[in-house]
């Protein structure tokens, strides 16, 4: 193989080059809460000091950015959809009904495009799956605060684990993705040729799963459980797949008929007939969103505006279901960007997947291919019933735009390999780590 592979050990100007702790940095500037704050005040523009570091961390970001890195564009499909959905929605935050807190998210979008961009840029696949594992080290050290510390709770939230102030569905969707993660970790680690022992991803992942139940937030909880399934199916070949389903068949009927009642009344939450009919009031939400929908079909209202608009008229802010948001926030031209970056990942993560069932030397990217299936998979199915994947800002946003950077990365990654088998096909494959860092984008080689 060439000179510039790297191992999972990246050569540390490389690390620091990737900037891989950036999203991280900005997740936890928008979503770790330090106080709870009625929701009108910050569609009212009112600044506290909590805002003002939050403001601060993304500027410090950007001026980092810009002076000292200087981002460029990389030419894939996926990063370019991915500028124009964030520079569209920058740009409709000046005709927004909330003037002040839209261009504040406005200037956040950008600072996040910079972020991605430098990401892309300058990172391999082995620096991907560095970021993933910071990924699982925060939230892990995001449910030992919750643990520590609870901080008081009122209305739907009392009860509901959560770390801070940070909101029960924030959290219920940072851990389903970290649960999808640590579950593909465990399930290819053979192959996948991960940094730490199999048994450590098992202790985290049964713990991630503990606190996610914890939450009670029902949409994140059934999302991980279909995306494990499917990831499992996925891994398995035929009969694997069948036998597993008929194990699964026999421990459902089994849970039925033992323990069903404290299931279902886990589930409801203490929910009426007609809370359960209209999804929590969601029904009512996506009716008046159609109305309004319908008003500005092409443009939308701005970035933003479901929070305020919704909270004007209902006392609840947000659509609460990520397609709705987009459409009301950015009519249909947003949606074509949005909807259009969703597809394109779904795309390229189905021709990795097909490229390392049929390429020899690519086994250690089925941890890559899965991993990203379940992951798309459980945020959209998410994203029915929440709205934040399409919030722009925030960590289930950004999961969304890393996993768009994570498949251009482990496209590289792959016709690297298959590029050094067509110099050398004589050569034994690699499968182990050893090459996950080649030549994965076209500064990293070197």
């Amino acid at each position: 193989m060439s000179s510039g592979i790297v191992t999972w050990r990246s050569r540390h100007d490389a690390v620091l080059r990737a900037t891989w702790w950036l999203p991280l940095l900005l997740m936890v500037a928008s979503d770790y809460k330090l106080r709870r704050r009625a929701s009108d005040q910050a569609i009212s523009g009112s600044a506290d000091p909590f805002i003002v570091v939050e403001l601060g961390v993304y500027l410090a970001v950007g001026c980092y950015l810009l002076v000292r890195l200087r981002p460029t564009m990389r030419h894939h499909v996926v990063v370019v959809w991915t500028a124009g959905y964030l520079l569209a929605a920058a740009a409709s935050t000046l005709y927004a009904p909330f003037p002040v807190f839209a261009l504040v998210r406005g200037v956040q979008l950008v600072v996040i495009l910079l972020a991605l961009l430098q990401f892309v840029h300058d990172a391999d696949l082995a620096v991907m799956r560095r970021l993933l594992h910071g990924y699982i080290v925060l939230v892990t050290a995001s449910i030992g605060i919750g643990l520590a510390y609870v901080a008081p709770q009122t209305g739907e939230q009392l009860g509901r684990f959560t770390w801070l102030y940070t909101h029960s569905v924030v959290a219920g969707a940072m851990l389903a993705a970290s649960v999808v993660i640590l579950f593909g970790m465990w399930l290819t680690h053979r192959t996948a040729g991960l940094p730490w022992v199999r048994w450590a991803y098992g202790l985290l992942l049964i713990v991630h799963i503990v606190a996610l139940l914890q939450t009670r937030t029902r949409g994140s909880i059934g999302s991980a459980m279909v995306a494990m399934v499917v990831v499992t199916l996925l891994w398995l070949d035929a009969k694997g797949a069948r036998d597993l389903f008929i194990a699964a068949s026999v421990f459902v009927t089994l849970v039925v008929l033992t323990v069903a009642q404290p299931i279902l009344a886990y589930l409801l939450r203490n929910s009426d007939f007609e809370q359960l009919a209209s999804l929590n009031r969601r029904t009512d939400l996506w009716a008046m969103a159609i109305e309004m929908f319908a008003e500005r079909p092409l443009i939308g209202f701005g970035f933003t505006s479901t929070r305020g608009l919704f909270l004007e008229r209902t006392s609840l802010g947000g659509a609460h279901n990520a397609f709705v948001n987009v459409l009301v926030d950015l009519g249909l031209i947003g949606m074509l960007w949005w909807g259009g970056l969703v597809v394109l990942i779904i795309v390229h993560i189905g021709r990795l997947r097909r490229r390392v069932r049929r390429e020899r030397g690519l086994e250690a990217l089925a941890f890559d291919a899965l991993t990203m299936t379940g992951l798309m998979m459980c945020m959209l199915i998410n994203a029915l019933t929440a709205e934040y994947l399409a919030g722009g800002v925030g960590a289930a946003a950004m999961l969304l735009y890393l996993v768009g950077a994570w498949v251009v990365l482990a496209g590289d990654a792959a016709d690297s390999v298959t590029t050094e088998r067509r110099r050398f096909p004589r050569a034994t494959p690699q499968t182990s780590d050893a090459w996950i860092g080649a030549g994965t984008s076209p500064e990293a080689s070197g």
